[in-house]
This record gives C-alpha cells, sequence and structure tokens, in this order.
C-alpha cells in the first residue's frame, strides 16, 4: 500500500497508518511525513532545487515569490498592496509555547520602501516565520489591525518612516490574537546589498524567545529577548511561512504600507524530535521506539472509515513500546494506525 497522508487533528502531532492481514504475513507499511524532508528534528532548505518538489507551496498570491534556479534562492516581493501571501512548508508535527524549537534563515534586499501607498504613509513589517495555516488560510487574519493575527511566532522588521526608526523584533501571537503579545523592538537598520542571517530560537523553560543576527558573515548587534508575558496564553503553529501582509484593515490614523524585494536562502528549522522513531509491524500490533511520558493509541479499522481504540499506554520510558491487538476473531484486512498524544 503506497503512503498515506496524514489526517489533521490538534492532539495527534504524529499518525502512522500501516495495513496487516491477520494470520498472514504483513503487508506494506506507509508512511508519510507530509512531504518534509526531516533528519534528526533539523530541516534544511538552500533552494538548491525547486522547493516546490520538497512541499513548499505559495499561497494568496504566488507571484511574489520566484525560484531563482541560477542563484539557488528564493526571490520574495513583499507588497502591501497585494493580498496576504505567504511561500509556505508545512512542519513535521504542530508546535505550542510548550516546545523548544528554533528558525534561521539568510536575507538579502534588493530593494525597500516604505510609505509608498496612498493614504498609508507610516512603516510596515517584512516576515517571516511561523504561523497555523488554517488562521491564514481563512478570513480575518489580518496583520495590520487588532485584533486580527493569531497564532504566530515569526521575525518582522520594520524600516524607517520619519520619526520612527527601523527595528526588529520576533513576534509572538496568542491563539486568540488579543493582547498581551510577546515582542521587543531592537534599532537595527538592514542596507540592501548585504546577506544578513537571522536566527530566533524558543525556549519552553523560560517562555523565551531570543534573536541573533549576523551581517555578511560578522557578527551583528546583541537583540532584544523575549519573554512571553505572565497573561499571555498561547500559540500553536504548524507552518513556516515567508509572509508578505496585505495592509487592508489598518487604523488610518497610523497606517503604513511597504514595498520590498530581495532574496531568502539558507532557511533552518528545529523542532523536537517526533514522538515515534522506527515503527516495526508485530503479529497483531505494532513495536516503535516511545518516547517517555507520551500517551500511545493503537487504532484499528476494516474500512478507513470508522475507527476503534484495540490498545493504548502511556511510555514509562524511552525505549521500545508494543502495541497490540488482543481482540479474538478474524480479520482479513486491518488497518491500523498509531496516534501519539503530546504529554
Amino acid at each position: 500500500m503506497p503512503p498515506l497522508p496524514l489526517r489533521p487533528s490538534p492532539f495527534t502531532p504524529l499518525n502512522r497508518l500501516f495495513q496487516h492481514c491477520r494470520s498472514i504475513a504483513p503487508a506494506v507499511i506507509g508512511l508519510a511525513w507530509m512531504g518534509v524532508r526531516v533528519s534528526g528534528g533539523a530541516i534544511e532548505e538552500a533552494f538548491d532545487t525547486d522547493p516546490t518538489l520538497r512541499g513548499w507551496r505559495a499561497w494568496g498570491d504566488a507571484s511574489l515569490f520566484d525560484w531563482d534556479a541560477a542563484g539557488q534562492r528564493l526571490g520574495v516581493t513583499w507588497d502591501s498592496s497585494r493580498t496576504n501571501s505567504f511561500f509556505a512548508l508545512p512542519l513535521p508535527s504542530p508546535l505550542t509555547e510548550a516546545d523548544d524549537f528554533r528558525f534561521a534563515f539568510d536575507l538579502t534586499l534588493r530593494s525597500h520602501a516604505v510609505g509608498v501607498q496612498a493614504g498609508q504613509s507610516g512603516t510596515f513589517q517584512i516576515a517571516a516565520g511561523l504561523v497555523r495555516r488554517e488562521d491564514v488560510q481563512t478570513g480575518g487574519y489580518s496583520r495590520g489591525s487588532f485584533p486580527g493575527p493569531r497564532n504566530t511566532v515569526e521575525w518582522t522588521w520594520f524600516g524607517e518612516a520619519g520619526a520612527v526608526s527601523a527595528s526588529v523584533s520576533p513576534v509572538v501571537i496568542p491563539s486568540d490574537g488579543r493582547l498581551p503579545w510577546g515582542y521587543a523592538d531592537s534599532y537595527v537598520t538592514l542596507e540592501p546589498g548585504h546577506r544578513y542571517r537571522f536566527e530566533m530560537a524558543y525556549s519552553a523553560a523560560d517562555r523565551t524567545a531570543r534573536m541573533s543576527m549576523s551581517t555578511d558573515g560578522q557578527p551583528g548587534p546583541q537583540l532584544m529577548d523575549v519573554v512571553l508575558p505572565a497573561r499571555f496564553t498561547r500559540f500553536q503553529v504548524d507552518t513556516f511561512a515567508i509572509s508578505s501582509y496585505s495592509g487592508a484593515g489598518q487604523n488610518p490614523l497610523y497606517a503604513g504600507s511597504v514595498l520590498a524585494q530581495g532574496w531568502m536562502d539558507q532557511v533552518s528549522i528545529t523542532v523536537p524530535e517526533p514522538p515515534t522513531l522506527r515503527l516495526r509491524v508485530r503479529d497483531g500490533g505494532v513495536a516503535l521506539d516511545g518516547r517517555a511520558g507520551w500517551r500511545y493509541r493503537l487504532e484499528a479499522s476494516g474500512n478507513l472509515t470508522e475507527w476503534s481504540t484495540v490498545a493504548e499506554t502511556v511510555a514509562a520510558k524511552t525505549s521500545e513500546l508494543e502495541l497490540l491487538d488482543l481482540r479474538d476473531g478474524w480479520f482479513p484486512v486491518q488497518f491500523y494506525r498509531v496516534i501519539a498524544i503530546r504529554p
């Protein structure tokens, strides 16, 4: 059986689906990671070949993103006069404020201007980071209004506009989009023609997002950490996106706009190790390398529509774990899936 797509669910960070014939040699196991290449918890993208072959997709105005085959990089236009647009890569599993993760990328600007739209003379951000697909693909997600965005953990940079200085910040927006958000401005000017590298690392232990930067390979200024406020609720993100936000919906008194062009390269995303490793078929069930504290559920179906739980346990330690279907009876064909539930 070929690999089958994963079933989206807020509480199932990993599914594995396979077919097993009772009392007959097991059939092929189907594995899928939603098209994402993951090695040891790290996703690396150098844009050396067409990224759409590895699961990247454009949402919104696809003309804002252009893979540069000769330069082996991604051309990006940030244009606030267009609709919300993203060049996006799904993550292997959702991330929340309880996870440690990081992302990094290289940015080279070719041009940048703010206040370019009539009635929007202020500054506006260019951005890249983590979003929740369902939020950004449905109506109501407006990065320039409040409350508008939600479930967002991203890098943002605002160019200088009048008395407003250029600044860079991690921005962490909760699931309900309401204040308090997590952000802290560092006053940094980016110049076209330079290659900047930004890295943002989030630590669950102290609920802190830390950002660093370099310029043409040389260490840059120290940037402000963002500690999530005490009343910050939660977030859930499932996609890395290079984001060109629409300027629609802004307060006319403070409205801004941006038109920038440049290249993104060397994207690196580090996510937690998957909760199940090395899934193996057993007669009447599965064996897997479980992670301590995770709950694992084995579900069975004869038609891929109706599912029932046949085994469930919490891994006491990180080691091999067996989930067996101990029901009596003859099942000519059974489909099984393992659901791993985060502690």
